[in-house]
């Protein structure tokens, strides 16, 4: 008699239970704050580079080119680069030499890339929109 009053109570218990975690999971649900729409970030990098001799602008898009914070490639002694700087979603650099890319990381996690410049230019280097640059620089020769 002991075991099934026990038993009886248990399954109540269970009943209970069962009855009073399906009424309050729509009510937890229906409360619960909407996940924050994360702003659109758009998929391109675009860069500018202005002949320091000519005055000539170049337009482009950058190409994804792996992951941010990879090691920079190497850079040949031939390759010459001054005054960077980053500023919210652009990084600029000026550099001089044959055959070079420009590189900036984003905080998309992406690295993006200039197709191959050579003479002395000042690139500017624009991150998608929604996103920053976090560290840039050049390498080639």
């Amino acid at each position: 008699m002991t075991v099934r009053n026990s038993l009886a109570v248990l399954g109540t218990s269970a009943l209970l239970a069962l009855g009073f975690g399906g009424a309050m999971a729509p009510s937890a649900t229906a409360s619960a704050p909407a996940a924050p729409q994360t702003a659109q970030v758009a998929a391109d990098a675009h860069f500018t580079a202005k002949d320091s001799r000519s005055g000539r602008t170049t337009k482009g898009v950058a190409h994804k080119s792996g992951r941010y914070g990879a090691a920079a490639p190497s850079k040949a002694a031939s390759l010459r680069c001054w005054n960077a700087g980053i500023s919210g979603r652009y990084f600029a650099i000026s550099c001089s030499g044959s055959a070079y890319r420009v590189f900036v990381d984003c905080s998309n996690r992406v690295r993006y890339v200039t197709p191959v410049l050579s003479g002395s230019k000042r690139v500017t280097m624009a991150c998608p929109g929604g996103t920053r640059a976090l560290r840039g620089g050049a390498y080639g020769r």
